[in-house]
């Protein structure tokens, strides 16, 4: 029994390369690990993760206010020739 040669006659250089995306950035990659890394702590310490979520909540939140009373109280005074930044008291009624 003799053996057939295959009908495709094509040779390796006749595929096109096919075209890969390149790899994502290092920040985008960075990213998804510490998503990963936190999905899995929250599935493993449930009660820990909520406690620590809380937290940094209370952190954020604590310093916005700091950050948006810090900036009301400077105020830009123009002299002439040089502005000149004058930090300005505030009664907690503000």
């Amino acid at each position: 029994m003799s053996r057939q040669r295959s009908r495709d006659s094509r040779t390796g250089s006749d595929y096109h390369p096919s075209h890969h995306r390149p790899a994502p950035s290092l920040a985008t990659q960075a990213v998804l690990l510490a998503s990963m890394a936190a999905v899995v702590a929250v599935v493993t310490y449930p009660v820990a993760s909520l406690a620590v979520a809380v937290t940094v909540a209370a952190v954020v939140a604590v310093a916005r206010v700091i950050v948006t009373r810090a900036d009301r109280s400077m105020l830009t005074v123009d002299v002439p020739g040089v502005p000149v930044e004058v930090t300005v008291a505030r009664t907690a009624r503000d």
